[in-house]
């Protein structure tokens, strides 16, 4: 069933919208995607609705039986694309895994505003947002 009306505490959570990462090779044209996340995160803006920012900046810490890759990320790899606006209000979270709710605080920060409902938006879809979206529903 598609959702026609967001809840009156909504959020914008935007996953790896990042200068690194909007590099990689895409189905969807890349300035596409980036351009409706822009306009969804301006959109909850006016509305006063929170608005988060996700960034990865690590890879996981944990096992490492096959060995750790040795890969540095250039310099400004973890920037987030400019065409976001970032604001004073917007939530930045820097996670080390695949979703964004596992080391980070955003769990917490999203039930301090007593947040109901959580749109999600991103650029790896079947990775990053796919991710978050199974841990934010198993948080409830």
């Amino acid at each position: 069933m598609a959702i026609t009306k967001l809840d009156p505490n909504a959020a914008l959570v935007l996953i790896d919208l990042q200068k690194g990462v909007v590099g990689f090779p895409t189905v969807h044209p890349m300035n596409v995607i980036v351009g409706r996340a822009a306009q969804l995160a301006r959109a909850f803006r006016e509305r006063g609705l929170p608005v988060v920012l996700v960034n990865v900046t690590e890879m996981a810490p944990g096992r490492t039986e096959v060995g750790r890759p040795k890969f540095a990320f250039p310099e400004g790899w973890t920037e987030l694309v400019p065409e976001l606006q970032q604001q004073p209000s917007d939530f930045l979270v820097s996670k080390e895994r695949v979703g964004a709710f596992i080391g980070t605080p955003l769990d917490g920060y999203l039930r301090e505003r007593g947040v109901t409902q959580v749109v999600l938006s991103g650029v790896s879809t079947s990775s990053g947002v796919e991710a978050t979206a199974r841990s934010a529903y198993d948080l409830g």
